[in-house]
């Protein structure tokens, strides 16, 4: 664990001078993302200026739920957006060193270049929490607010393990790369609200099957005394982040028995 340690920190020093290599580049994918993520707050604005709500949540409410899809897609895509090269690795034959050297293929994947073009993600996600929260009438305790945490660590890995199971199915595929923009766009789309805006099937759908729900949904339900709108039992909502924990461990397990099928492309 030391080591993994020492890894990432050089890891990020090493991103953060390349990125300084190209500071424009680095700025320009910064302002990008604040102004796509700026689209989906305006969006959602308009929504709650014409109808002062959805699904029964206020504004304050909705704008929490944000908040946290927001927080968990910035762990996403800070610290395991390399999850999306995966087709990359595989095609061009990069794959290949990984295979002669002595350390876990995940990390080499994980690790493969830290990123940090996200910046702009994290800043929105903290302003709409930072704006949101104190209005949302939250009744605060030091074991809920580490729930939280926990909660947007594990919707970022829940992300990020459907990421992974995407990418390893390149072993076997041609090419999954579309799949990236599909995952990204659902979660992008319908996870900025109260899932039971899409009828009984549809928050089924986003639980079970889908797992969108432990994103943003289920938290900030739970987080806002909002069980009522859930179509489970409430106490159940506690024990969401084991879900993207679990979601992740499997996606690493399946990466693994994927990558057995891999053939080099000989480049």
């Amino acid at each position: 664990m030391v080591e993994l340690a020492k890894d990432f920190r050089t890891l990020l020093r090493v991103a953060w001078l390349t990125e300084m290599e190209y500071r424009a580049n680095f700025l320009i994918s910064i302002v990008g993302a604040l102004a796509y993520n700026a689209s989906q707050l305006l969006f959602i604005s308009v929504l709650l200026h014409a109808f002062g709500g959805v699904a029964g949540w206020t504004g304050p409410q909705v704008f929490v739920l944000f908040g946290i899809r927001m927080a968990s897609h910035s762990v996403c895509a800070f610290f395991f957006r390399r999850m999306t090269d995966l087709d990359t690795v595989v095609h061009t034959g990069e794959f290949d060193r990984y295979l002669l050297r002595p350390v876990s293929l995940f990390l080499q994947l994980l690790m493969r270049r830290f990123n940090l073009q996200q910046f702009g993600d994290v800043v929105i996600a903290a302003a709409v929490l930072g704006f949101a929260l104190p209005r949302a009438a939250i009744d605060w305790t030091p074991a809920k607010a580490l729930w939280l945490v926990a909660a947007v660590a594990a919707g970022g890995m829940l992300e990020a393990g459907l990421q992974l199971v995407r990418g390893a199915l390149s072993f076997r595929w041609t090419n999954t790369e579309s799949m990236t923009g599909l995952i990204e766009t659902v979660f992008g789309t319908f996870g900025n609200f109260p899932l039971q805006v899409f009828g009984g099937v549809g928050a089924v759908f986003f639980t079970l099957v889908l797992p969108l729900a432990f994103v943003g949904w289920i938290p900030a339900a739970m987080l806002l005394g909002r069980q009522d709108s859930l179509w489970f039992p409430g106490w159940l909502g506690w024990w969401s982040p084991l879900v993207g924990v679990g979601c992740f461990a499997l996606a690493i397990v399946f990466f693994g028995r994927q990558s057995r099928h891999y053939a080099s492309p000989g480049s």
